[in-house]
């Protein structure tokens, strides 16, 4: 019996430190795609939370999985750590990230019930470092401009537009929640008018470190006609421009709860 456990303690002395080693994924977002691109995987974690015995729980804060243009969310999981790697399961989703030794990660994604995906190389990047990389860029970066907006919108009410901007580069299909290479302070210039040119309004501002920017409208019955109007959307970050144009349409009433029994 002795000479056993003295063995199991030579052995456990022996074993590489490596092993021991835990995944850091606090507070950090990690993107993987595959090589034709078509399949991207974004993964956003936040602070670890602790059991009363002080048991580590990964956090995970939003999640999405694109094939070619279907995006799947991934809600309601659970996110384990086992040593220095990680497991994630949710009702739709088994995705399994193995660490490796230069703190790139690489994945197993399942489908429940459906496809297994070829293993993904991952290097992980904080949002802090992705905000790094935009600034030391010597060159202009790719936009990537996503716009939300009100398609209709009644006399006295509010049309709302709201537009969120990233660098391609670094997150090459974002998603309006996301913050992966969102870029700070680009111009935003904004254009309504009628069909057939002529100006409503204007309005500017800079996007946040979010990406982010919003802007409103009120629709004053009587004085804003109503119809089809453009929206156009000029956005400005150094030396690269993004320039798009929609419709959006006022509709010359008020709304039905607005009005008296």
């Amino acid at each position: 019996m002795n000479g056993l456990i003295v063995i199991l303690l030579f052995s456990l002395f022996f074993v590489p430190v490596s092993v021991f080693a835990i995944a850091d994924i606090e507070n950090k977002t990690i993107v993987a795609d595959s090589e034709s691109s078509d399949i991207v995987l974004t993964l956003e974690f936040g602070e670890n939370q602790y059991t009363k015995s002080q048991r580590m729980i990964p956090v995970l804060q939003s999640g999405s999985l694109a094939i070619g243009d279907s995006i799947m969310e991934i809600t309601d999981s659970r996110t384990k750590i086992m040593g220095n790697s990680f497991v994630i399961h949710s009702e739709n989703i088994l995705i399994y990230a193995k660490g490796l030794e230069n703190g790139d990660f690489l994945i197993n994604s399942y489908l429940i019930g459906g496809t297994q995906f070829e293993p993904i190389k991952l290097s992980s990047i904080s949002q802090e470092e992705a905000s790094e990389e935009i600034n030391d860029k010597p060159i202009s970066p790719e936009m990537i401009v996503l716009i939300r907006q009100d398609v209709r919108t009644f006399w006295n009410d509010v049309y709302d537009l709201e537009i969120k901007v990233f660098d391609k580069t670094i997150n090459p299909k974002p998603q309006f929640y996301q913050s992966l290479g969102a870029i700070d302070q680009a111009d935003i210039n904004i254009i309504l008018k009628n069909k057939i040119g002529e100006e409503l309004t204007q309005f500017s501002g800079k996007t946040d470190s979010r990406g982010y920017w919003d802007g409103n409208y009120f629709v004053q019955q009587n004085l804003v006609p109503g119809g089809t109007y453009i929206i156009e959307v000029n956005v400005n970050y150094l030396d690269a421009s993004n320039f798009q144009n929609f419709e959006t349409f006022f509709v010359a009433d008020t709304r039905a709860s607005d009005s008296s029994d």
